[in-house]
């Protein structure tokens, strides 16, 4: 399990460790490195650590969830390994959205189902969007996608300025966005692939990076 916090000096990093007295079966391993004006803490536990925890908790897995429950009171939270690339868009007066997980076909959900989207969306830690504006459709029923949410524009109005719209961009890659799944795809493109904006190309920052502020 690798976990992650953010901190405004390194004198703050053993507050973020404190719940760790909780833990101290755990042995971990924590590097600090500059990040945007901030102090990236990174923590690494082997999962066959969490074994040794089986005579109080029912599972290894059991032990995991717990550790990391504890762990997010303190502001930590889980370094992705996976994702799912979300978008949405109307069909005349009906909702369509879509999910294309990492390494998996695209899947369409109707108005109907967004629940049922929703909670294949749980499932990963990060959720690729390319603009904020469809998150607006599934807030009420999945207020926790903030905490999940990777945005695309925001990341490109860093460096830029402004993000063009989804279409816009899209045309200066030369990409199909017939359907809802052409969308999911070239979305995915965008974080895997550099990027051409106004003759010049850029490289998106990972989906690891964090969602937290310091």
């Amino acid at each position: 399990m690798n976990i992650q916090t953010l901190v405004q000096s390194p004198e703050e990093k053993q507050e973020k460790l404190e719940f760790l007295k909780n833990w101290e079966e755990i042995v971990y391993r924590v590097e600090v490195s500059e990040y945007e004006g901030c102090y990236l803490m990174v923590m690494e536990v082997p999962d066959e650590e969490f074994e040794k925890l089986t005579n109080i908790f029912q599972s290894k897995e059991e032990a995991m969830g717990a550790f990391l429950s504890n762990a997010m009171e303190y502001g930590w939270e889980v370094v992705p390994d996976s994702y799912v690339v979300f978008h949405a868009q109307f069909d005349g007066d009906k909702l369509l959205a879509g999910l294309l997980p990492k390494d998996k076909d695209p899947a369409v959900f109707d108005h109907l189902h967004l629940e049922e989207m929703v909670r294949e969306m749980a499932k990963y830690p990060r959720v690729v969007v390319y603009s904020y504006d469809v998150v607006t459709y599934i807030k009420d029923i999945y207020p926790e996608i903030d905490s999940k949410l990777y945005v695309i524009a925001r990341e490109i109005s860093k460096v830029k300025g402004k993000a063009p719209e989804l279409e816009e961009l899209a045309k200066m890659q030369s990409a199909n966005m017939e359907t809802l799944e052409d969308k999911l795809k070239f979305i995915e493109e965008l974080i895997t692939k550099p990027i051409k904006i106004d003759h010049e190309e850029m490289v998106l920052p990972p989906i690891t990076r964090p969602t937290l502020i310091c």
